[in-house]
């Protein structure tokens, strides 16, 4: 007789079909993302004051609404993410790869993310001259004023929450799913490493609903899902991750903000071409390094 722990759930639908386990997954996102959503939501009209008008009108000019709604984000993100992945691989056994990464390797992962920042700004700039029905402009026009008012802080406290709502959740949350779940589920039904990496990267540009970066979005995807499949650890992807989201954070706080348009997005100013070839060189050679410390170790 097989035997489940933890009140019988651990594994429990571990023998199912793929299809069926697709299936559990996303009726654990929606569950789990409306759950969450709702609870964000309470507390909010609970301990705000005007919770209710916080919560109809979003108003991006009052510091305070502007934290209420990062807690709501941060629920929302848990939801959609993070709880409903851990939880399907409670229930399936399913191994999400969480293998040991070396320093040397860590520290080649941070450097590549923080040298990459000026190409990435560079095809956003080129990805923000295509032009685009008027519909999609205004749904960017939306996310980038939520984006804009999360990342004007004023305080520690501020930064320190920031960093998790924008940097820390995405990281953990997202590479579960795109590279931990989808990626690898994608090459075993294609039976081929390189299309699921494509195929990952240009989902997990298009659900983030910003299409004057779904380019830049869709290259960093790339990177993301090479990185797993190199290491065969979700550490490195999930670093590299954090460094892009929480680069952006830092950069936009008052005590270390800078205005080139490579490190900054509060900045109007363009990145220089030389600067973007330099990166993209720059980022090459340390990937190569990374890929021979990955393969000798391997080998």
């Amino acid at each position: 007789m097989q035997k489940y722990t933890l009140m019988g759930f651990k594994g429990i639908y571990k023998h199912k079909s793929s299809v069926s386990k697709v299936g559990i997954l996303f009726l654990l996102i929606f569950v789990s993302t409306v759950l969450h959503t709702f609870i964000g939501a309470v507390i909010v009209y609970l301990f705000a004051e005007n919770g209710s008008q916080i919560l109809q009108n979003q108003d991006f000019s009052n510091q305070i609404s502007v934290n209420y709604l990062k807690l709501m984000q941060f629920f929302s993100a848990v939801g959609l993410f993070v709880s409903p992945t851990f939880l399907y691989a409670y229930l399936t056994n399913f191994d999400f790869k969480f293998l040991a990464i070396s320093r040397q390797n860590s520290i080649l992962v941070i450097a590549i993310m923080l040298l990459i920042t000026p190409f990435i700004g560079f095809l956003l700039e080129w990805n923000m001259m295509i032009p685009l029905p008027d519909w999609l402009l205004s749904s960017d026009g939306k996310s980038e004023a939520i984006v804009m008012a999360f990342l004007k802080m004023s305080t520690y406290w501020d930064l320190l929450f920031t960093l998790l709502v924008v940097a820390v959740v995405p990281a953990i949350g997202e590479e579960l799913l795109f590279r931990g779940y989808l990626q690898q589920k994608f090459a075993k039904w294609f039976g081929n490493m390189h299309t699921s990496i494509l195929i990952t990267a240009f989902l997990f540009s298009a659900i983030h609903f910003h299409f004057q970066g779904i380019i830049p979005r869709f290259v960093l995807g790339v990177l993301l899902g090479y990185l797993f499949y190199w290491s065969q650890s979700l550490w490195l992807p999930i670093l590299a991750h954090f460094i892009n989201n929480a680069q952006a954070v830092l950069f936009s706080y008052p005590s270390f903000k800078i205005e080139s348009g490579a490190y900054s997005v509060l900045s109007e100013a363009t990145v220089d071409p030389m600067l973007a070839l330099f990166s993209f060189m720059a980022v090459s050679l340390l990937l190569y390094m990374l890929y021979q410390n990955i393969s000798i170790k391997k080998g």
